[in-house]
């Protein structure tokens, strides 16, 4: 994993960044996926619990079971939105390196959230603003990561940062925020 961050910043000039040292193959791939999908739903159960108090151990199971699926749809939902986008937009190239630039960053976030979730299970009375704030950190570090990979592969001009901005508010922000408001509306 530290090979292939590396190859993210460091070749930059490589026009295929991986190698067959960093390569991952799709099973490894899948448990990577659920990590993450694992540690969002704790994530949102926790917060639910923390806003609700919701205590019953028969309704956090069956909230946890649909915030599973709910992350996994929309993992499979951005895959499928990313590859239609990106074939339409650029090369068969540039689509399938972004796609595994992209979806690395993904895999790399349930790293980075690994500290919170296991602080949330161990130390459930952690004040919330220490959740909020390391939450923050890891997504600006993601979209910092994605805006990087963005510029060097697909926006290369001088100055295509409204386009990755556009991009990614197209293609990032905007199925966060419809994810959000499902997630409100199942709790309310």
């Amino acid at each position: 994993i530290l090979q292939r961050i590396k190859s993210l910043f460091y070749y930059s000039r490589n026009s295929k960044p991986y190698n067959n040292q960093t390569h991952i193959n799709r099973f490894c791939n899948m448990i990577l996926y659920l990590q993450v999908v694992l540690f969002y739903s704790v994530i949102v159960l926790a917060q639910l619990k923390y806003s609700h108090g919701i205590v019953n151990a028969n309704i956090s199971s069956l909230y946890w079971g649909i915030y599973m699926m709910l992350f996994a749809l929309a993992i499979f939902a951005k895959r499928l939105i990313y590859d239609v986008v990106n074939a339409i937009l650029f090369t068969s190239q540039q689509t399938r390196e972004w796609r595994i630039s992209y979806f690395f960053t993904m895999q790399l976030s349930g790293f980075l959230l690994f500290p919170l979730v296991l602080a949330i299970l161990i130390m459930p009375n952690v004040p919330h603003r220490v959740y909020t704030v390391y939450l923050t950190v890891t997504a600006l570090i993601c979209l910092l990561m994605l805006i990087s990979r963005c510029r060097k592969l697909i926006f290369m001009q001088k100055n295509g940062f409204l386009d990755i901005i556009l991009y990614l508010c197209t293609l990032e922000i905007l199925p966060i925020a419809v994810l959000l408001k499902a997630i409100n509306e199942l709790n309310e």
